[in-house]
């Protein structure tokens, strides 16, 4: 009797010799186009909102607490074990709350969206963060579907808030690199030694200091100095 065997509308055949191996690479490629079609299906009845920093602000309005109701937000990596293993009780609180319609849930991917992880500070994962009317709670319970449903229900309002920070400025990217940088001075002078090792990163600092204190300055001045005056119109013969 030959392997491997298949049956065909009832009957017995035996592959053809040589051909086994083609057959399982058949399988294993149903198995994996399976797979993904199940994926895919459950990421498109996925109740978790997915917000990036370009929709984020535009989905929540968390700075200003207006319409759109309290999000529960999720900030995880893909390579997170904690993440992944809290996965399902996730997408089941987000379908449990939207039954009651007022806490929206989602979840913010960090690794492609870093502006966002630096605005929350989130410096491990995954960082749960609740946003309701202007306030943000950090939730520190159980990753679990009946703590994290009791705390979306009001649990919240026994931890401490704080004001939800705003959308960072130009300014506010100014004040961190003045900031970062005089942390650098400050060190280097406790330590003048470290100086002779890193006297490429010096000349670097350097020309990147230079060029965005010169564009800086000329941005100033521009904006304060009197605007110019308008065409003249030529004279009509």
């Amino acid at each position: 009797r030959c392997l491997p065997l298949i049956i065909i509308s009832g009957k017995e055949r035996c592959l053809r010799k040589g051909s086994s191996k083609v057959f399982i690479s058949m399988v294993r490629f149903l198995s994996y186009l399976v797979a993904a079609c199940l994926a895919v299906a459950a990421a498109a009845e996925s109740e978790v909102v997915t917000l990036t920093s370009d929709n984020f602000e535009h989905e929540t309005q968390v700075a200003t607490g207006a319409t759109t109701g309290d999000w529960f937000v999720k900030f995880y990596a893909p390579w997170c074990g904690h993440c992944k293993k809290m996965a399902p009780a996730w997408e089941s609180l987000a379908v449990e709350l939207k039954e009651g319609g007022l806490v929206n849930v989602a979840e913010v991917d960090v690794t492609g969206n870093r502006a966002l992880g630096t605005r929350f500070e989130v410096k491990g994962f995954p960082t749960l963060l609740y946003f309701t009317k202007g306030t943000m709670y950090k939730y520190q319970g159980p990753r679990e579907l009946e703590a994290l449903t009791k705390y979306a229900n009001g649990g919240y309002k026994d931890t401490a808030g704080s004001p939800v920070p705003g959308e960072p400025s130009i300014v506010d990217e100014f004040k961190k690199a003045f900031t970062q940088i005089f942390s650098s001075i400050t060190y280097y002078l406790k330590n003048p030694g470290k100086v002779k090792e890193n006297e490429w990163g010096f000349l670097a600092a350097g020309l990147v200091i230079g060029t965005v204190f010169c564009s800086f300055i000329f941005m100033t001045f521009t904006m304060m100095g009197p605007a110019p005056p308008p065409p003249t119109k030529p004279k009509s013969s």
